[in-house]
């Protein structure tokens, strides 16, 4: 497991080496870095809140 762990690691530096020739300016690398933290963070906060729905739904309203 630890050696997929630091695959992935590699993979993320290899990934922002490549953004990092790419992009134009850091300006535009810093937005995209936001844009995606910001959509990952929406995204697993609604379904917490779709889990924590289900949940009291299956718990007959019963759970806080």
């Amino acid at each position: 497991m630890n050696t997929l762990r630091g695959l992935g690691a590699c993979a993320v530096l290899a990934g922002i080496a490549y953004a990092v020739t790419k992009v134009a300016t850091v300006d535009q690398l810093m937005l995209g870095v936001t844009v995606s933290v910001v959509a990952a963070s929406l995204i697993t906060y609604l379904g917490s809140v779709r889990r924590r729905r289900m949940d009291r739904r299956t718990a007959n309203g019963r759970a806080r």
